[in-house]
């Protein structure tokens, strides 16, 4: 046997003996395998492996219904240190209104072979905390004890739930490798679902029975449990990058969804609508539909005289839009149902993105504008399914206007935005436009750049250093962007942009058109550069570090688009003075890339004791299929190396006379 036969042997080998360790499934019994394994044979840079995951959901009695038990028992083991954050564990749950869940029984375990012994720390319960994400949503959060590199960690939970609507889903993948994921439902016959399953054609296992035992009683009817069982082994990690709307469009997961009800007296309801009827049912929801014709209603109150004297629908349109924002503040909280009523929301003058948007709609509808709602999922709630009406894919709403003539959207939450355009976090795809009588989907794309501009001057460098002086000049989403991130507050920004490598001169930034919203948000500053002088040869980086110095597509293929959110453009432009007693050694050459999907150019001269350094790129699109993946990590290479090129000055020899 030659040398590459043997070390395919070993390497096949050496995986077969990783997927044929002897994993425990059962809770508190950790083997010997466990606690050796120190690399996932089939992922080697793993930071931690999820041995195993179940999870169990059934129904129980509950007075003259139902509830929905959910049990969840997982194993984690951490391989290396920086998988110390998989013991931290976040539990969602469901409350709103007179729906509500409740975790409870948690117990969890740590794991550590110390001086020859197994090593069980155990959770203390007490130690848990919540955290509210929104009206709907919170989170039950602990951190398991004793945590380091080479611990087994392990923890079980059960929810129960009013909210028999939805069974929870089940998420097969997680961001790092799953040897074994198992999903059982038991059904009764009082709740038929549909199931759609993500990510994958298949289960590698599934199984449907009738639950041995005896039968069980509800309102005069016999039955047993349906047991549906669904398991999924050697699940990769999802290993997501830069450009993703959200892991939970292509993970691979369940998801459940009621269709039908059946009464114990024969009568049966169907669950599972149409858009038609979820339209119907929005319109004439008191929280939706009645919640816009009492906000029209109460306009003229609102409103009055400072309205009279307005003529055309875009200074209609623009008064409305301003009054909501300089009068009534977001709570942060996403929502497409109000929270409260027009009344209330007026008295308190804030609410969640459903009460600001929808009481907005209501006061252009009372001037004469045509507003409609349109509901949406934003970007990290995850896509719609075209396919599938179910009313749990959207969690958010916006304002579509017709004025003058031109339709575009509007949210007016975003008080640093202009008036016709909507938060980045809801450029995704499409949104359902509510209005009666038929079914209308409208795109949610950006298709207009945004542009980060960029001048650098920098003088001659004397004793080794220099100053440059920097101009900043970003549009639209970019300049919505710093305007939120960065502000006008000085403090703030020089946290954000001075590091160990850029010092920033006192007292040297100013903020321009903070507040302006149809004019670029410029930010300027001054900074200290020390060029990198080796043998007499002086290095200068014309753009400073402001170009990406890494591609942030580090993956070698991808399987889901590129999703940029908007178009993006940048230019560079940069004058530097020639130090004294140098001369050019090497200036970078020119490059151009002309294609349909990006572009790029850089230039550098020489004239006049300066050197003048140009260089620009734009991506044409916001959204590139994963077709287009290697082409778009090629032009980030590029941006990189032409973008972090440096100009070379040599010493001036001595003039011999």
């Amino acid at each position: 046997m030659n040398k590459i036969q043997l070390t395919f042997v070993v390497l096949v080998l050496s995986v077969l003996s990783a997927q044929a360790q002897n994993f425990s499934k059962e809770f508190k019994k950790v083997g010997k395998d466990e606690i050796e394994l120190t690399q996932y044979a089939p992922d080697k840079n793993a930071e931690a492996v999820v041995l195993f995951d179940f999870g169990k959901s059934y129904f129980i009695r509950s007075d003259n219904s139902f509830e929905v038990i959910f049990e969840r028992t997982t194993r984690v083991k951490i391989l290396a240190e920086s998988g110390i954050k998989w013991a931290q564990v976040e539990i969602p749950y469901y409350q709103e209104g007179g729906v509500f869940e409740k975790v409870y029984d948690i117990e969890a375990f740590t794991y550590n072979f110390e001086n020859g012994h197994l090593v069980s720390t155990r959770f203390n319960v007490s130690e848990t905390y919540d955290e509210k994400l929104n009206n709907s949503w919170n989170l039950k959060k602990f951190a398991m004890p004793n945590v380091k590199e080479g611990s087994v960690i392990e923890y079980k939970y059960k929810i129960s739930s009013q909210y028999t609507f939805n069974l929870r889903d089940w998420e097969f993948q997680w961001r790092i490798p799953v040897v074994y994921s198992e999903y059982e439902v038991k059904m009764i016959p009082f709740y038929e679902y549909t199931w759609l399953l993500q990510g994958a054609n298949r289960f590698d296992t599934q199984t449907s029975k009738v639950e041995d035992g005896l039968e069980n009683q509800f309102g005069g009817v016999s039955y047993k449990n349906m047991v549906h069982k669904y398991i999924m082994k050697n699940m990769p990690a999802f290993s997501s990058e830069e450009f993703l709307t959200s892991i939970n469009d292509y993970i691979v997961k369940l998801d459940f969804q009621l269709a039908k009800i059946n009464y114990p007296n024969g009568v049966s309801m169907d669950i599972l609508t149409t858009w038609e009827e979820m339209i119907k049912e929005l319109l004439k929801h008191e929280d939706f539909g009645k919640y816009i014709k009492k906000t029209t209603k109460l306009a003229p109150k609102l409103l009055g005289a400072e309205s009279s004297g307005l003529k055309t629908e875009k200074e209609k349109f623009d008064f409305v839009l301003d009054y909501v924002k300089r009068n009534y503040n977001w709570n942060t909280y996403n929502g497409k149902y109000a929270s409260k009523s027009p009344n209330k929301f007026m008295a308190e003058k804030n609410g969640n993105s459903a009460d600001i948007n929808l009481f907005t709609i209501g006061l252009l509808n009372a001037l004469g504008i045509d507003a409609k709602p349109v509901i949406i999922s934003t970007r990290d709630h995850g896509k719609v399914k075209y396919n599938y009406p179910y009313a749990h894919f959207f969690n958010y709403v916006i304002i579509l206007a017709t004025v003058d003539g031109e339709t575009f959207l509007s949210d007016a939450t975003e008080v640093l935005a202009l008036n016709n355009r909507i938060p980045s976090n809801c450029i995704n795809d499409k949104g359902l436009v509510i209005k009666e009588g038929k079914v209308d989907w409208v795109g949610l794309e950006c298709m207009f750049p945004s542009q980060i501009k960029t001048v650098i001057h920098i003088d001659e460098p004397a004793d080794g250093a220099a100053q440059a002086d920097i101009s900043i000049a970003a549009t639209e989403y970019d300049a919505l962007y710093y305007r939120n991130n960065y502000t006008d507050k000085i403090e703030t920004i020089k946290k954000l942009i001075e590091t160990k490598d850029k010092s920033i001169v006192e007292n040297s930034i100013v903020v321009e058109n903070q507040l302006l919203v149809d004019k670029p948000y410029i930010l300027s500053y001054k900074q200290t550069v020390e060029p990198l002088i080796v043998n007499e040869k002086m290095y200068v980086s014309p753009f400073l570090n402001e170009v990406i110095s890494d591609n942030p597509l580090k993956q070698k293929e991808r399987t889901y688009p590129i999703d940029m959110t908007y178009p993006k453009n940048r230019v560079f432009v940069s004058t530097i003075e020639i130090p004294a007693g140098y001369q050019i050694e090497n200036l970078p050459m020119e490059q151009t890339i002309k294609d349909p999907l990006f572009t790029m150019s850089y230039s550098a001269t020489a004239e006049e004791g300066n050197i003048k350094v140009s260089f620009e790129y734009n991506f044409a699109k916001a959204v590139y299929a994963a077709t287009d993946f290697s082409k778009i990590r090629f032009y980030f290479n590029e941006i990189v190396k032409k973008g972090n090129e440096k100009i070379v000055f040599s010493k001036k020899t001595a003039e011999v006379n």
